[in-house]
Protein backbone atom coordinates (compact mmCIF):
# COMPACT_ATOMS: atom_id res chain seq x y z
CA UNK A 1 0.00 0.00 0.00
CA UNK A 2 1.73 3.37 -1.24
CA UNK A 3 0.88 6.56 0.90
CA UNK A 4 1.30 9.78 -0.59
CA UNK A 5 3.35 12.28 0.79
CA UNK A 6 0.42 14.02 2.77
CA UNK A 7 -1.18 10.76 4.19
CA UNK A 8 2.37 10.45 5.31
CA UNK A 9 2.73 13.21 6.85
CA UNK A 10 -0.23 13.08 8.64
CA UNK A 11 0.14 9.39 10.65
CA UNK A 12 3.61 10.65 11.14
CA UNK A 13 2.16 13.60 12.83
CA UNK A 14 -0.41 11.74 14.48
CA UNK A 15 2.14 9.27 15.76
CA UNK A 16 4.35 12.28 16.98
CA UNK A 17 0.72 13.31 19.18
CA UNK A 18 0.32 10.17 20.75
CA UNK A 19 3.99 9.53 21.63
CA UNK A 20 3.96 13.65 23.27
CA UNK A 21 0.48 12.92 24.98
CA UNK A 22 0.71 9.06 25.91
CA UNK A 23 4.13 8.89 27.22
CA UNK A 24 6.49 11.08 29.72
CA UNK A 25 9.20 11.25 26.96
CA UNK A 26 10.36 14.36 25.63
CA UNK A 27 10.71 14.76 21.49
CA UNK A 28 14.52 14.90 22.28
CA UNK A 29 14.03 11.28 23.72
CA UNK A 30 11.94 9.94 21.20
CA UNK A 31 13.46 10.84 17.92
CA UNK A 32 16.71 8.85 17.71
CA UNK A 33 14.66 5.31 17.90
CA UNK A 34 12.13 6.70 15.71
CA UNK A 35 14.63 8.31 12.98
CA UNK A 36 16.42 4.93 13.34
CA UNK A 37 13.29 2.80 11.98
CA UNK A 38 12.84 5.57 9.62
CA UNK A 39 16.22 5.13 8.07
CA UNK A 40 15.67 1.04 8.49
CA UNK A 41 13.13 1.26 6.50
CA UNK A 42 14.74 3.52 3.66
CA UNK A 43 17.68 1.00 3.80
CA UNK A 44 15.47 -2.41 4.27
CA UNK A 45 13.64 -1.04 0.79
CA UNK A 46 16.78 -0.24 -1.04
CA UNK A 47 18.06 -3.96 -0.02
CA UNK A 48 15.01 -5.16 -1.26
CA UNK A 49 15.50 -3.77 -4.56
CA UNK A 50 19.07 -5.08 -4.90
CA UNK A 51 18.36 -8.07 -3.96
CA UNK A 52 15.57 -8.61 -6.29
CA UNK A 53 17.78 -7.30 -8.92
CA UNK A 54 20.91 -9.53 -7.95
CA UNK A 55 18.62 -12.51 -7.80
CA UNK A 56 17.10 -11.88 -10.89
CA UNK A 57 20.86 -11.64 -12.68
CA UNK A 58 23.08 -13.61 -10.71
CA UNK A 59 24.48 -17.17 -11.35
CA UNK A 60 23.18 -20.63 -9.88
CA UNK A 61 27.01 -21.19 -9.57
CA UNK A 62 27.71 -18.56 -6.84
CA UNK A 63 25.82 -17.40 -4.16
CA UNK A 64 24.86 -13.84 -3.61
CA UNK A 65 26.75 -12.09 -0.49
CA UNK A 66 27.66 -9.21 1.78
CA UNK A 67 30.26 -7.93 -1.39
CA UNK A 68 27.22 -7.84 -4.11
CA UNK A 69 25.26 -5.60 -2.15
CA UNK A 70 28.43 -3.15 -1.44
CA UNK A 71 29.58 -3.34 -4.51
CA UNK A 72 26.06 -1.69 -5.94
CA UNK A 73 26.52 1.06 -2.87
CA UNK A 74 23.76 -0.64 -0.50
CA UNK A 75 23.87 -1.78 3.06
CA UNK A 76 24.10 -4.67 3.64
CA UNK A 77 20.91 -6.08 6.19
CA UNK A 78 21.29 -9.39 7.68
CA UNK A 79 17.78 -11.26 7.84
CA UNK A 80 17.78 -10.32 11.64
CA UNK A 81 18.37 -6.95 10.90
CA UNK A 82 16.16 -6.42 8.00
CA UNK A 83 12.73 -4.38 8.64
CA UNK A 84 10.18 -7.16 8.03
CA UNK A 85 12.22 -9.11 10.38
CA UNK A 86 12.03 -6.45 13.35
CA UNK A 87 8.38 -5.64 12.60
Amino acid sequence: MALSTQELETRLWSVADSLRANSKLTSAEYKSPVLGLVFLRFADHKFSATKAQLESTGSSRRTIGKDDYIAQYVIYLPETAQYSHLL
